[in-house]
């Protein structure tokens, strides 16, 4: 009797340990299928933003297709290799100041502003990081890409204010509770049209572009997306 109950024993830890190793599996699957396949770790990521009033054709280096972006409109990040520069081309053509200050460092994310005139396409990048403010909140970035302008971002209707000030060029971050609301951006006493955020959820992530100049500011947005794993060939 003392050798079978030591045979059982023995059995009941070979299938506890079987068990035990199914259930860590099935959670690193699960976290797996939850968050998806991550970039490397010492990535950095690129987009771009289209400033303009005309549609442009634009690829990127990186992980996202190229692709034809209407006014306004901005691509997912982009994510590049480490020492990969943050190259652009705009209708074929290679935008010089996309890839001004050497590539990007692990972690950084370039946002690069594309505008047109008689001389063809230019850019204005702003680097920021590529990490959630809270996780238990939305994250809310703001870039400044209005020239002469210190943007002021507030709720319409003489509402809270959300931004208090962000630079002719620079860019700023916070956490907000996932709120319903309209936007504005302001150049001094120069106001954009409201922009309704979309409903937002915690964890997820929206930036806010001001563009135009400091006479007439354009307040604009998009969910932060990534294009990553990259599309198949």
């Amino acid at each position: 009797m003392k050798k079978n109950s030591l045979g059982y024993a023995r059995t009941a830890v070979f299938l506890a340990a079987l068990l035990s190793t199914g259930v860590a599996h099935a959670a690193a699957d699960d976290v797996a299928s939850l968050y998806g396949p991550q970039p490397p770790a010492n990535a950095s990521y690129l987009r771009v933003l289209n400033a303009s009033s005309q549609a442009v054709h634009v690829a990127l280096a990186g992980s996202e297709a190229p692709q034809t972006l209407a006014p306004g409109a901005v691509t997912r990040f982009s994510v590049l290799t480490p020492g990969t520069p943050a190259r652009v081309t705009a209708d074929g053509k290679a935008v010089a100041e996309a890839t001004a200050n050497a590539a990007a460092g692990a972690g950084d994310a370039v946002t690069v502003a594309l505008r047109h005139d008689a001389k063809g396409w230019h850019a204005t990048r702003i680097v920021g990081r590529y990490e959630r403010v809270d996780g238990l909140k939305a994250t809310l970035r703001a870039f400044n890409f209005a020239s002469g302008c210190s943007a002021k971002i507030g709720v319409d209707g003489n509402g809270p204010t959300v931004f208090a000030q962000v630079a002719a060029g620079a860019q700023d971050a916070r956490a907000i509770n996932p709120v319903s609301a309209k936007l504005v951006g302001q150049c001094g006493a120069a106001a954009s049209a409201a922009l309704p955020l979309p409903a937002l959820a915690a964890g997820d992530s929206y930036s806010l572009f001001v563009t135009g100049d400091a006479a007439k500011p354009v307040l604009s947005g998009a969910r932060d997306a990534l294009a990553w794993p990259p599309a198949a060939n």
